[in-house]
C-alpha cells in the first residue's frame, strides 16, 4: 500500500494503517481460494462482478453496499501481503481505491472497529482485477 502517499488523505479521512500482519493474515485468506494468474480464479465461486467501465463512484458504491462485505462500515484494503494495509470507512475505500494502490490488483475486506482492536471479515470481500472489474465473493 502507498502509506506515505497517502498519509494526507489518511489523516482527512481518520484512516488508519494497518499492521503488516493484519494484511498477511488477509493474504493467507486469500490464498486458500483457487488462483489463476494474478487473482482469484472465480470460476467456482459464488459471485458478483461489475466492470468499472465508466461507472461513476457512486454506482461503485452502491453496488458493493448490496454484497456482503456492504453489510460494514469499515474495510481493510490491501495489495500486498508484507506491507500494511489501509482501515477506512466502506466508501472511501469505494471511492479512492485507485489513489490507494498503484498495483492493478487489490482487495479489501470488511472490518468491524467495536473493541480495542480491528476485527476482520476476511470472508466478505471485494477483489479488484487489472483496475477494471470488481469481484465480490457471496
Amino acid at each position: 500500500m502507498r502509506a506515505a502517499e497517502i498519509f494526507t488523505w489518511a489523516v482527512d479521512r481518520d484512516a488508519l494503517i494497518s499492521t503488516v500482519e493484519l494484511a498477511a493474515a488477509f493474504d493467507a485468506y486469500l490464498c486458500t481460494l483457487p488462483w489463476a494468474g494474478q487473482g482469484i480464479d472465480w470460476r467456482d465461486l459464488s459471485c458478483r462482478s461489475l466492470s468499472l467501465n465508466g461507472v461513476s463512484d457512486d454506482e461503485a458504491v452502491c453496488w458493493a453496499r448490496a454484497t456482503p462485505m456492504g453489510t460494514h462500515d469499515h474495510v481493510l484494503v490491501i495489495d500486498s501481503a508484507t506491507e500494511p494495509g489501509v482501515i477506512c470507512s466502506f466508501d472511501d475505500a469505494l471511492r479512492d481505491f485507485e489513489l490507494l494502490s498503484n498495483r492493478p490488483e487489490l482487495c479489501m475486506c470488511g472490518l468491524d472497529l467495536s473493541g480495542e482492536s480491528p476485527k476482520p471479515t476476511f470472508e466478505q470481500f471485494i477483489e479488484r482485477r487489472s483496475f477494471m472489474t470488481l469481484n465480490a465473493k457471496l
